[in-house]
């Protein structure tokens, strides 16, 4: 009688163990144990369609490869009618011995002349097993089989079956975060191979340490000295295994951190074997570098936030003190790295403040962690691959192996990737995008904003507009064309929906019921269901850009055409219907409208909401988004009409709302923005026009008499390319070359 065990699963790989697959999915029982799960009973396999729905089943079981590397071949194969962009297709499944088999025997079926195209070849096997078993990470499994004898630091189990059987979610996994400081002369590059790590530091739940190879007088009992770099190193591997993490994070821990700590353990002849399995730490270069560990995931904070939080973020540097600042209200410790190498090499004295910098980062890193952490989750499940990947992931590929999840439910075979030359073609091409109706500069009151509810996404649902339903031989005469002004006109099927738009109707209307719930629930269900809601937003809204990536595998620019063109076509609808009733129009973009009440009341304009929805198609909807007694609308330069994108408002609370002035960019002094939202504030609070020439007057007189602290008129701008290709040489730039010849590594991206 097999036994059964109950886990989360955290993340998936697999290694070959005689000559058969064996997936390994690392987790966490459901009484706080962690555990490596087997399963050997899953294949690798692609499809192939061949030309004339010919069976050529016969012909690829024949296959069989051997050379130096292995033997290659196909085990079985399945005839299947799939769906493929909207057509039935007969399809050939082809099951072969090993994932490495799947390109090999690819590369030489996709050149018979028999075959018109084979797909999802170049699926990862780990996450191919997780879609096809229905597995999503984080989520309560139970597998029947039995324990079994394997080397490795966790109970192992080798399943006969798994399934998933419940939607329990791992909340609150173990976390542990780290941070090192270097041995680097200021003005220096980096050096890993020459530069020792002296300090590191970790942070966990009721666990704080710091390790350090210089000793010095100190009171804290945190401080732990080592007798040189090699300890420090065999410290980091110690604390690991005892502390036992299920999230090991760092704070730019793929590109810095690892990646040194792995350079430095070379040099010292030290395995960092802290795998579950007594695997090593592996770094992969590439056009990122990513460091991962077997059974523990690593967590590089940065780069979610960056790729997916930065959008909602209004701070100009995504370091760890800006990040930390804006989302925590925290900052770092106020030390100057410039002194390190001095305190390290002569003032050990001195030593005791950077070891407190240095666990402060850990604490910092830990607690951004965690205010992440719930979206992070909420993302796994909706997406349904590990932490480890969707920390990796820009919203094109979140968008897409989202769409991956769901294709098997729906009998899809996914499209290919685009080769390189598809990819440059399909950069050429382009689109117009939103309709913009300029402003008349000046100082308006009673103005009343109006919103289109996610308007792409619900444009493209309602529309039915998808790869697979774009101009359908069955509603060529019927279905009504998207108004696009580029040539070309494209319909959608008004018969069939499409399998990209149900995707995101469900996307929209769960995040509908989501945000009913979400009024009735307490604070720690609220932190979960407000990160599934906005995780959900995030995707949805992502669906558009996707569609016209160049990297897609549904790549459609046709489609993407068609949103933005029934984009302005509805902006247009609005603006023309507001202006006949008697509404000034005074701004609109994208998905908004600006109108000035001119002596109708409130209600007016709510009403007028009402009578554009009735005729508005699905899910889209016109939100009354608020009213503000006054606003201001700016010149643009050259031109009599008010600059895009650049307003402020002052709501009915007295709060100010700003857009596009300097207070909210990244690359001005903060003395500008400071000084500028205090003078919008005195014109629309106090619509005293001499009072903010005063102000912004005696300022002036302070900068010229050097009464404002130098850290006020500081600039942060980005190197957008390498220092040779700029053609002239501006204040940022002229700095950027200076700090090059100092050996500081500089270069696109850098924040000068």
């Amino acid at each position: 009688m097999p036994e059964t065990i109950q886990f989360y699963p955290f993340d998936a790989t697999y290694k070959v163990v005689d000559g058969k697959a064996v997936i390994n999915l690392y987790g966490k029982t459901a009484d706080g144990r962690q555990i490596i799960v087997l399963d050997g009973n899953f294949e690798p396999y692609f499809y192939v369609i061949p030309k004339d729905s010919i069976n050529i089943s016969e012909k690829l079981e024949k296959i069989r490869i051997e050379n130096e590397n292995g033997a290659f071949f196909v085990t079985r194969t399945e005839a299947v009618i799939k769906k493929f962009l909207g057509r039935e297709a007969f399809a050939i499944k082809v099951h072969t011995n090993l994932p490495a088999s799947v390109p090999v025997i690819r590369d030489i079926v996709k050149e018979w002349e028999i075959v018109s195209s084979v797909h999802e070849f170049d699926i990862p096997f780990a996450r191919r097993y997780l879609v096809d078993k229905g597995i999503t990470p984080l989520v309560l499994l139970e597998a029947a089989g039995e324990f079994a004898e394997q080397k490795a630091k966790t109970a192992v189990f080798r399943a006969e079956s798994i399934a998933q059987i419940s939607g329990e979610t791992m909340h609150k996994p173990k976390m542990l975060a780290f941070d090192i400081e270097t041995y680097s002369p200021f003005d220096f590059a980096i050096d890993a191979e020459k530069n020792p790590i002296i300090m590191l530091s970790f942070y966990g739940e009721e666990f704080r340490k710091v390790f350090v190879w210089k000793k010095f007088r100190t009171d804290s009992r945190h401080i732990e000295f080592v007798e040189g770099e090699a300890e420090l190193i065999k410290k980091f591997k110690e604390v690991i295994e005892d502390y036992k993490p299920d999230i090991l994070t760092g704070y730019f821990s793929d590109g810095f951190d690892l990646p040194y700590i792995k350079t430095r353990a070379d040099k010292h002849k030290i395995k960092l074997d802290i795998g579950w399995d007594y695997s090593e730490l592996r770094v992969k270069s590439g056009r990122e570098t990513t460091v991962a560990v077997n059974g523990i995931t690593h967590l590089d904070i940065f780069k979610f936030i960056k790729k997916v939080m930065g959008i909602q973020l209004e701070t100009y540097s995504y370091d760890l003190n800006a990040v930390a600042s804006e989302l925590l209200d925290e900052k770092k410790h106020d030390v100057s790295l410039a002194e390190l190498p001095d305190a390290w090499d002569t003032k050990n004295e001195n030593i005791e403040k950077f070891c407190e910098y240095c666990l402060h980062d850990s604490v910092l890193t830990y607690n951004l962690s965690l205010k992440m952490l719930p979206t992070l989750i909420e993302m796994v499940k909706i997406v349904g691959i590990p932490i480890y990947d969707v920390n990796r992931m820009g919203f094109s590929q979140l968008v897409e192996w989202y769409i991956m999840k769901q294709a098997p439910q729906f009998n899809e075979i996914a499209p290919n990737k685009p080769n390189n030359d598809e990819v440059q073609q399909r950069r050429l091409s382009t689109y117009q995008g939103a309709f913009v109706y300029e402003p008349r500069p000046g100082l308006y009151k009673d103005i009343v904003v109006f919103d289109f509810r996610s308007l792409y996404p619900t444009i493209l649902s309602s529309h039915n507009i998808g790869p697979d339903t774009i101009n359908c031989a069955c509603c060529k005469e019927t279905a009504r064309a998207a108004p696009t002004d580029e040539s070309g006109k494209h319909w959608f099927c008004s018969k069939r929906k499409g399998f990209i738009p149900v995707l995101l109707e469900d996307l929209i209307t769960r995040r509908m019921r989501i945000k009913e719930i979400i009024k009735e629930e307490s604070s720690e269900k609220f932190a979960f269901l407000d990160a599934r809601q906005n995780s959900l937003k995030l995707l949805a809204n992502s669906f558009y850009g996707y569609l016209g990536f160049f990297g897609a595998r549904w790549y459609s620019i046709e489609c993407a055409r068609s949103i933005t063109a029934w984009g302005r076509h509805y902006i247009r609808q609005v603006i023309g219907k507001a202006q006949k009733e008697g509404f000034f129009v005074l701004y609109s973009d994208t998905d908004s409208v600006f109108l000035t009440l001119d002596g109708k009341s409130k209600n007016d304009a709510e009403s007028f909401a009402d009578s554009i929805n009735a005729e508005l198609p699905g899910l889209m909807e016109l939100e009354y988004e608020g009213f503000y007694p006054s606003g201001i609308f700016v010149s643009a330069k050259l031109s009599p009409f008010g600059a895009k994108k650049k307003y402020a408002l002052m709501s009915q609370e007295g709060t100010l709302k700003i857009k596009g002035f300097e207070t909210v960019r990244r690359n001005w002094s903060l003395i500008a923005k400071d000084v500028q939202e205090k003078v919008l504030e005195i014109i629309l609070r106090e619509n005293d026009t001499k009072k903010a020439l005063e102000y912004a007057k005696n300022v002036i007189n302070d900068l010229r008499s050097k009464k404002i602290p130098m850290e006020m008129v500081v600039i942060h701008t980005q190197l957008q390319k390498d220092i040779l290709d700029y053609a002239t040489k501006g204040p940022h730039v002229a700095v950027a070359q200076k700090l090059k010849n100092k050996g500081r590594p500089i270069g696109p991206g850098s924040i000068i």
